[in-house]
């Protein structure tokens, strides 16, 4: 067993996912989450939770578990879970009270509905927490280093690599494009979007600093968007196209000089797929210059 008192917390999640890798000498691909619990002493057994709940982190006494709910079908997400979880106990194990499954539970339902102002520090604490627990699953069954060398080796840009690699590395389709995008070189991003709106996105740096590439979460497709076509009945399984930059991207207000910005009329190619088992669809977003 590692030693559990190694101070991997003092670091990024990034930090502390590598050196859990190195210290357990884990080198084979797709990694293994259960295996890494076990050897850190983390019992993980799997109990029907709510559906908002995909697993959590308990503490008894000295004793460590990672609860898994069983409605997760999917392998990938699974392990990505235990990863996650994994993650709070590296980073945050030392503020951890002991607390019951019930008392665990309670506490993250509680953080979604409460408007005071010590429950929006609580969130504001708790969603900070959840984005750590994410950057360290995913550097641990995906590390940058290896990663991004697997992802410059394709001759492919976006979906067709994402499967790919989704496949190489035992992640899901969302987690693996998120990683890929974020550490993309190109001027990317990739969008998930659900009954015709935008839920969430992940950008390249390049995407960021474009000042047209402005996307807005809880946005309607627009209309023409290819993805929009899965909403309206399409029955292929993905789509491919240039498209105007301004079918998803809506220009920003004005410059921080407070100078309204000239928007310059770029295509946009996109690449959209239906998830299966699901009402997402994934939009692979790449900047034709």
């Amino acid at each position: 067993m590692v030693n559990n008192r190694l101070q991997y917390a003092k670091g990024s999640p990034a930090a502390a996912a590598w050196g859990i890798l190195r210290d357990l000498k884990v080198q084979d691909f797709p990694i293994d989450p259960r295996q890494i619990a076990t050897k850190l002493g983390i019992v993980i057994w799997e109990r029907e939770l709510p559906d908002t709940c995909d697993g959590c982190l308990m503490r008894v006494e000295n004793a460590w578990g990672i609860l898994i709910n069983t409605r997760i079908r999917s392998e990938s997400r699974r392990n990505f879970t235990i990863a996650h979880e994994i993650g709070h106990y590296m980073l945050e194990r030392d503020t951890v009270d002991s607390c019951s499954m019930d008392e665990r539970l309670n506490f993250m339902i509680a953080e979604q509905g409460e408007d005071t102002e010590q429950e929006k520090s609580n969130k504001q604490a708790y969603l900070q927490s959840e984005q750590r627990a994410n950057q360290f699953a995913a550097e641990l069954l995906m590390p940058t280093p290896i990663f991004s060398a697997d992802s410059s080796s394709h001759s492919q840009v976006g979906l067709p690599a994402i499967s790919e690699l989704a496949s190489q590395y035992g992640t899901s389709l969302t987690s693996t494009g998120i990683h890929y995008t974020r550490l993309s070189k190109f001027v990317c991003a990739i969008v998930f979007s659900e009954e015709g709106v935008i839920r969430y996105f992940a950008y390249s740096d390049g995407f960021r600093e474009n000042k047209d590439c402005y996307l807005v979460s809880g946005q309607p497709l627009h209309s023409k968007a290819l993805a929009s076509k899965f909403t309206n009945g399409a029955s292929v399984g993905e789509l491919t196209g240039e498209v105007p930059l301004n079918y998803w991207c809506k220009p920003k207000e004005s410059d921080r000089n407070g100078n309204k910005s000239e928007r310059v009329n770029y295509k946009i190619f996109e690449h959209s797929r239906r998830i299966p088992h699901t009402k997402q669809v994934i939009t692979f977003l790449h900047l034709l210059c």
